[in-house]
């Protein structure tokens, strides 16, 4: 089969993977001749399943749609948000605008045109909350809801979040542009397998179905407006003579590509959309409409909680199956197509910048439109009512004669110019849908080759032809019942995608995690077990008290502050450390031969007392029997003498290239080294300046322990040679210099840095300039030393 399929693809000059290309239009032919030859069995099959779906098992449907929303905003929102759907240099390819327009025309905008009067008219008449009486005002605000909710964040949540799936799989793990591609990290290789083709061709024959079904509403509409403008019949003939202008116009558009094709004819069909909602705001009740947008939009969000998770359950379902289940399958059937394309409009952007405007934008443009034609609409029924309680001629033509396709003519026909408003609403109607065409085959086109090169233009023709044959079976093989079959094939259709599409989102996350990593597990506190004081003092009477691990008083470890220490718990410890503590200290820091001590002596000179930690820690290895003992328990008997002292150039040796052991061996002597340096500060007395030079105060996490930290930095190969000119080798010096925390890190923990990269008398003066800054002028520190003037 495969080898037939690839013959044939060469003898008609095609470039695309033939099982996939072959598989989906086999599907279409065959479903459009079976509608053709035998349409009453294949109504009726589809009629029995979609029954099924809608009542038994639609809140599948109504959870599912829900679940998506909810992801798609928890990825946006999460640390992953800032990630691009593209390289991590990648920059947009298209304007705000542009985008915009694409999106949005490529989306629902031609069903606003068809259920922008007609569905809040149908939830008005036929409220479908418990308790609300038709043609009240409640029912007023609910149907505007209800039509919000619809075509609002749900709405687009579907298209979303198979847009993630593309971007990310094919723009950022450059993978190919087919739906299959985003069960990767499940399939692996399998993507290019039986598994990876089925799910291709699922997602193009729904495309297909799901497009089709759209033409053909749009052609009832479009059938409509002209008899309501022209006095034209509604007929077959007519639909039929519709869709093949709109498909021989899409098939035009195709052969021109996505840049003179599809981006002309949305930014036409967006301005004109956009004019004649600007038309009805203008002649309606324009200070009304405002009020009604905004209040719209509050009543939306609030009510948006209860209507995510409605299914209609006291009265058997029947409401969510007619409309929500119907509305979700219908949407996810563009998912996949609809996804692709605005995956590829979107390159280069963050997934919170995709996910939060592709949600927003077109909702806030929904609510807008709901309110300006369903509230408008509300208006006219009234005005044409008998009475409070019934439904004027809207309700007459949408409710009672289910004449959905001819709501909004009727509701223009109250409006000036009619003609010509007419006219332009069938104008978008048609280039809505000539858009969703041509956009729908180049989309579909790349899912079947697998690429986004060029390819032959006969196989993106192939596609809108099919969307064309696949609505004009069901449109006309059904007559009158030509809605009811177009919703009956779109369920039956739209569930495995909508399952397909849940997992997609999931496939996204898993894929997140496996490129971007795990966020570093947060650092936090390490506190002591309290007892209560009587059993503190027991224990201690008993001696079996462990001091190390349990206090009388709230305590947490020492060494075990966070990363980003800023906010101190007054602990009764930390108190103490306090009382007799120096007006300010000055934490000293900088990497080997930075030039750090002469700028300790040099605020010496100032008046500063300075403690030098590198003295305090040789001491400690010295004459602190607990600390060394450690160190042989860690480090061996190797890094100590023969007369039992600790070898220092033995130790360096070990630590200084191994990151591992240098934290191991600050754990050991900085608590230490730390308690010293504390109480040498405090006997400087409550009114002195104290500087600690910490050549590792960054690397400990001591900055918490100072008022200022004061960086020194100098160039590394000045550092290098100061090194060697102390007797260290070249690679021993580059080692001391790869020891210390780098110039990023050191420079983020910095209130202040010197640059030591001139001769004594620029660092004096940098030194000076310091002094001035945040000792002299610093408004926290009454200094009655003798101070020098900044350069």
């Amino acid at each position: 089969m495969s080898t037939q399929t690839s013959g044939l693809s060469k003898a008609l000059g095609l470039r695309t993977t033939p099982s996939i290309f072959f598989g989906s239009a086999a599907i279409i032919i065959v479903f459009t001749l079976a509608m053709s030859i035998f349409p009453g069995p294949v109504q009726g099959f589809f009629g029995v399943i979609s029954t099924f779906l809608r009542y038994e098992v639609g809140w599948i449907f109504t959870l599912a749609i829900t679940l998506m929303v909810i992801a798609a905003l928890g990825v946006a929102f999460s640390r992953y948000g800032r990630v691009k759907m593209g390289d991590d240099d990648a920059t947009p390819e298209y304007s705000g605008l542009a985008w915009f327009g694409m999106l949005f025309a490529a989306g629902v905008g031609a069903v606003l045109m068809f259920w922008g009067v007609a569905e809040p008219m149908n939830h008005y008449a036929n409220p479908p909350m418990s308790g609300t009486e038709p043609f009240s005002d409640l029912a007023a605000t609910q149907a505007l809801n209800i039509a919000n909710f619809h075509f609002g964040l749900h709405m687009w949540g579907i298209f979303v979040v198979p847009g993630l799936a593309f971007g990310y799989f094919t723009y950022k793990r450059k993978l190919p542009p087919r739906v299959s591609s985003a069960f990767q990290p499940l399939l692996g290789d399998g993507i290019h397998g039986p598994w990876g083709k089925a799910i291709d061709i699922m997602a193009i024959v729904a495309t297909v179905f799901g497009l089709g079904v759209s033409v053909g509403l749009g052609s009832l509409q479009i059938n409509s407006g002209l008899n309501y403008v022209f006095g034209i019949p509604v007929a077959g003939w007519v639909q039929a003579a519709t869709l093949a202008v709109i498909t021989g116009i899409g098939v035009i558009s195709v052969l021109a590509g996505m840049d003179k094709g599809v981006k002309r004819l949305s930014y036409a069909n967006i301005l004109l959309a956009i004019s004649l909602l600007i038309f009805v705001l203008m002649c309606g009740a324009s200070s009304s409409t405002m009020r009604a947008i905004v209040e719209s939009t509050g009543s939306y969000i609030g009510s948006l909680p209860v209507l995510a998770f409605f299914n209609d359950t006291l009265a058997g379902g029947g409401w969510s199956g007619d409309w929500t289940v119907f509305y979700w399958a219908w949407t996810v059937t563009w998912a996949p197509f609809v996804g692709m394309f605005f995956a590829r409009i979107s390159k280069g952007r963050t997934i919170r910048e995709f996910v939060l405007a592709s949600l927003g934008l077109p909702t806030g443009f929904v609510i807008i439109w709901m309110a300006i034609y369903g509230y408008n609409g509300v208006v006219q029924d009234r005005a044409t009512a008998p009475d409070a309680e019934s439904g004027g001629a809207l309700t007459q033509t949408i409710v009672e004669e289910g004449n959905v396709q001819a709501a909004l003519f009727q509701f223009l026909q109250h409006y000036p110019l009619y003609g010509v408003t007419a006219v332009v609403a069938t104008v978008v109607i048609v280039l809505f849908f000539i858009t969703s065409i041509d956009s729908g085959a180049l989309v579909m086109d790349s899912m079947a080759n697998g690429h986004e090169e060029p390819a032959p233009k006969r196989q993106a023709v192939f596609w809108a032809l099919g969307i064309g044959a696949v609505c004009a079976a069901i449109v006309l093989t059904s007559g009158e019942r030509g809605l009811g079959a177009l919703q009956e094939v779109i369920i039956v259709i739209g569930f495995p995608v909508i399952l397909m599409t849940l997992g997609q989102i999931l496939m996204v996350i898993q894929a997140l995690r496996e490129d971007a990593g795990a966020a570093q597990p947060i650092r936090t506190r390490q506190w002591k077990q309290v007892l209560p004081p009587e059993e503190y003092d027991r224990r201690l009477e008993e001696n079996t008290l462990d001091a190390d691990e349990y206090t009388r008083h709230p305590e947490y470890e020492v060494g075990t502050e966070p990363e980003y220490d800023l906010y101190q718990p007054q602990t009764r410890a930390w108190r103490e450390t306090q009382e007799g503590r120096p007006q300010l200290i000055i934490g000293l820091t900088g990497p080997a031969a930075s030039g750090a001590s002469q700028v300790a002596s040099m605020l010496g000179e100032h008046g500063a007392v300075v403690i030098d930690l590198d003295p305090i820690a040789r001491e400690v290895l010295t004459d602190d029997a607990e600390a060394l003992a450690e160190v042989r328990e860690v480090f061996g008997d190797d890094v100590f003498a023969a007369d039992g002292t600790l070898d220092r150039p033995k130790l360096g040796a070990v630590v200084f290239p191994n990151s591992t052991a240098r934290k191991r061996l600050w754990e050991i002597v900085h608590p230490r080294v730390q308690e010293i340096a504390t109480a040498r500060a405090k006997a400087a007395g409550e009114d002195a300046i104290v500087v600690i030079d910490a050549p590792l105060l960054v690397e400990t996490g001591s900055t918490s322990l100072v008022d200022v930290v004061l960086a020194v930095e100098a160039p590394a190969e000045a550092r290098r040679l100061r090194l060697e000119d102390r007797g260290f080798t070249t690679a021993e010096a580059w080692d001391r210099i790869d020891a210390r925390a780098d110039e990023e890190e050191r420079r983020e923990a910095a209130d202040a840095v010197i640059e030591n990269d001139g001769d004594l008398e620029h660092l004096r003066a940098s030194v000076d300039e310091f002094w001035a800054e945040r000792v002299v002028e610093n408004d926290d520190v009454t200094w009655e030393g003798e101070a020098l003037e900044a350069p």
